[in-house]
């Protein structure tokens, strides 16, 4: 009964481990999509409900700032990512956005906090932009 217990104290962490990873990759991909400049990868990382609200105005604003500057480049470093259930996650995070306009970059560097919550068997970004 002893080994039971300790091989799904096992499986469990490894599926946080892999929840963790999954979410890891989607804030890179997050990162990439705004330096980039593609708002259709950017809009991808997030979920239905929070693009449908009507009050939501998080794609539009992503979109005038990438409209607003020549380049963009986003980091993020410090990351902790806390598994609260199968379905809701969050990140505390630092990113670094540099953007560059009128001939001359700028930086900002920020601490945000992200939720997630899993859709179609995918982490996507609820709520945090």
């Amino acid at each position: 009964m002893r080994y039971i217990a300790v091989l799904f104290i096992v499986l469990l962490s490894s599926c946080t481990d892999f929840d963790k990873h999954e979410i890891d990759n989607l804030l890179d991909q997050r990162n990439t999509s705004i330096s980039q400049k593609n708002i259709n990868d950017y809009t991808a990382l997030l979920n239905k409900a929070y693009k449908e609200n009507a009050e939501n105005t998080v794609v539009y604003d992503m979109q005038n700032i990438f409209d607003s500057f020549d380049k963009i480049e986003m980091s993020s470093r410090d990351r902790v990512i806390q598994i609260i259930d199968d379905n809701h996650a969050i990140c505390e995070q630092t990113y670094i956005l540099n953007v560059f306009a009128n001939g001359e970059w700028r930086k900002m560097v920020k601490r945000e906090q992200l939720k997630f919550q899993r859709e179609n068997g995918h982490w996507k970004i609820s709520s945090g932009l």
